[in-house]
């Protein structure tokens, strides 16, 4: 079941500590990132059709660039690069039903394809489906060690559920783990407020 929308946007919407994590890299090397194109030619980029198409999303001609992607998740087999990318493009454009459908259907055809689970559990977050969040950031987390901001976005859906001293946990595995000092001071005032809050609680 969905957390309500006002629980989840009054704990996202807190502290611009979230939108500083959700632009740490996140991923591992491993995983398709779009190609350099500021100031590259096209012909430049490269052969491979998945980063042509997804430079052309960021052209001048952007449905050119959706029609290749689709094109190229339409294959039998289908181009798994592609999907991802048409589910991240479905997330950016609102289209969250896509986007998940998307996701799923990598997750089908390869079930070790750790960022199609840290997509879907992003987009779970998004949505409000923050037990299923969980689940799916405890599977990047134990399966890839670069998914640590994992904790974080883990977190805040524990905060959100009510589950303070669970998500109390989490936030003091993370804080190690964080790379930026202005994010590390931030986590560490959340777990202030929280130590009090549980400690005013008596839990």
């Amino acid at each position: 079941m969905a957390v309500s929308k006002s629980t989840w946007v009054l704990v996202a919407g807190a502290s611009a500590l979230v939108a500083g994590v959700l632009w740490m890299p996140r991923t591992p090397a491993s995983a398709p990132k779009p190609p350099v194109t500021e100031g590259v030619a096209l012909e430049d980029i490269g052969t491979d059709p998945v980063d042509i198409a997804v430079a052309k999303v960021s052209g001048e001609n952007p449905m050119e660039g959706i029609l290749a992607l689709r094109a190229l998740a339409d294959e039998m087999p289908p181009n798994l690069d592609a999907v991802m990318w048409l589910g991240r493009f479905s997330v950016q454009s609102g289209q969250l039903d896509k986007a998940r459908e998307r996701f799923d259907q990598v997750i089908d055809a390869q079930p070790d394809r750790v960022e199609a689970y840290w997509e879907r559990a992003m987009l779970d977050m998004e949505e409000g489906y923050l037990e299923d969040a969980v689940q799916g950031f405890d599977l990047c987390i134990s399966a890839d060690e670069m998914y640590v901001n994992g904790r974080f976005f883990k977190a805040r859906c524990l905060e959100a559920m009510g589950k303070a001293d669970q998500a109390l946990t989490e936030y003091k595995s993370y804080l190690p783990l964080s790379p930026d000092t202005a994010v590390t001071k931030s986590v560490e005032g959340i777990i202030e407020r929280l130590e009090s809050d549980l400690s005013g609680s008596g839990i």
